[in-house]
């Protein structure tokens, strides 16, 4: 038998601005039922009055506390910056593969330095640091279809016992989100995400972490 409480509190938690307004606690809930009701109704395969369905939304609500359910309060313990950088982006075959292994031999790079490379089914994505530019290209050869400059990296130092912890990286890139900044890359290690974006953001990517 389905229960009206565990459908109910489903719904809300596939809601993410709903369950914001509840842990703040402006939420009519009356409002609210009759806006699920059909769904709760289908759902649960019966007839469903909305003062049930307040009374399981209270008590969803008091499961809640004041913290959204999603969100982690995240401590940074350092922020690193690099830029600029560039991003190159080259078809896959095996020529450019053969040449991965040696990318790292051949592009000296520095301690200021950045480069990272991605391969997904039909790409490789190198970002690199504009100083270094000119020598990945040349060691690949072939021309990238798409060079995008002007990047900035911002690496985000975290305590190790966020890793196995659920929306850390949902937690702060909905920090971003929220500024409506595009993603370039977005690259996690064990304790650190890194964001690769348009230099141009750079402020306000600095002032969205230095205080937190």
């Amino acid at each position: 038998m389905i229960k009206i409480q565990d459908v109910v509190r489903d719904i809300m938690m596939d809601d993410e601005e709903m369950l914001y307004a509840m842990t703040r606690g402006f939420v009519n809930l009356s409002a609210y039922a009759k806006r699920i009701q059909h769904e709760v109704e289908t759902k649960t395969k019966k007839q469903v009055k909305v003062p049930s369905i307040v009374v399981a939304l209270s008590r969803a609500r008091g499961g809640l506390g004041k913290q959204h359910p999603f969100i982690q309060d995240v401590k940074i313990n350092n922020i690193t910056v690099k830029s600029p950088l560039s991003e190159l982006v080259f078809e896959k075959s095996p020529t450019l593969l053969a040449k991965l292994s040696s990318l790292y031999a051949k592009v000296k790079t520095g301690a200021d330095d950045f480069l990272t490379m991605t391969l997904s089914t039909g790409e490789v994505t190198v970002i690199c640091s504009d100083r270094i530019k000119e020598r990945v290209l040349k060691h690949f050869g072939g021309k990238p279809h798409m060079t995008q400059s002007g990047l900035a990296a911002m690496g985000l130092s975290l305590d190790p016992k966020y890793y196995p912890m659920p929306n850390i990286t949902f937690s702060l890139i909905r920090r971003i989100a929220r500024r409506r900044i595009p993603l370039a890359e977005t690259i996690t290690t064990r304790t650190e995400i890194i964001f690769v974006f348009n230099q141009k953001h750079l402020a306000t990517m600095v002032e969205l972490f230095e205080a937190r």
